[in-house]
């Protein structure tokens, strides 16, 4: 079996339309085969959605975008601000590209590692089946990327290694706390100073 990280290039090409309500706003995403929650927007994006709250949002990264949720959502919601999104899946970038194209000042990019720096809003939502050390990686760049003041928002279930998370967290961000749960996930707002 391929998992949405490992895209696997035999697998057919079936692209469908899905629809998701955030507050107000119904938003539409073309999705595929190989990629992640492919049938409607997974739980945790949702409970993560719901748990930012932030209003002067200049840069977000979306980290592991899939075919774009996080991404289009909050860029949506924060229309000034410069969006990139990245993922390793090549199909889930064509994904994203797609739905991010009535969006103005976005950029989707196929990499492993997170582009540039300077953002001040960055959410994952992990990949948890590519294991910790890629997921501990990802933590530890998302930091590196944020500048001063700067939020990651990491949405995970107890079960999938929340406590490990938070520990980890805390040894490099300054302020880590949880801020939402729900579903069976919790949300976790960590702050660079």
């Amino acid at each position: 079996m391929s998992h949405y990280y490992q895209f696997d290039e035999k697998l057919k090409s079936l692209e469908k339309t899905i629809t998701y309500h955030f507050n107000d706003n119904i938003f539409t995403f073309i999705t595929d085969q190989g990629v992640f929650s492919k049938d409607h927007v997974d739980h945790g994006s949702d409970v993560l959605l719901h748990a930012i709250h932030e209003t002067d949002v200049s840069s977000i990264l979306d980290i592991g975008c899939g075919y774009g949720v996080l991404g289009c959502v909050l860029k949506t919601l924060h229309p000034n601000a410069k969006l990139t999104m990245f993922d390793i899946n090549p199909r889930a970038v064509q994904l994203a590209k797609k739905n991010a194209e009535h969006l103005n000042d976005v950029l989707v990019l196929e990499s492993s590692v997170v582009p540039g720096q300077g953002y001040d809003l960055a959410v994952i939502n992990p990949p948890i089946r590519a294991g910790k050390s890629m997921i501990f990686s990802l933590y530890q760049q998302a930091f590196q990327a944020l500048e001063a003041n700067g939020i990651l928002y990491v949405v995970i279930s107890k079960r999938h290694g929340a406590p490990s998370t938070v520990v980890y967290l805390k040894t490099m961000f300054d302020e880590v706390s949880r801020v939402n749960k729900a579903k069976g996930y919790d949300v976790y707002k960590a702050i660079k100073y």
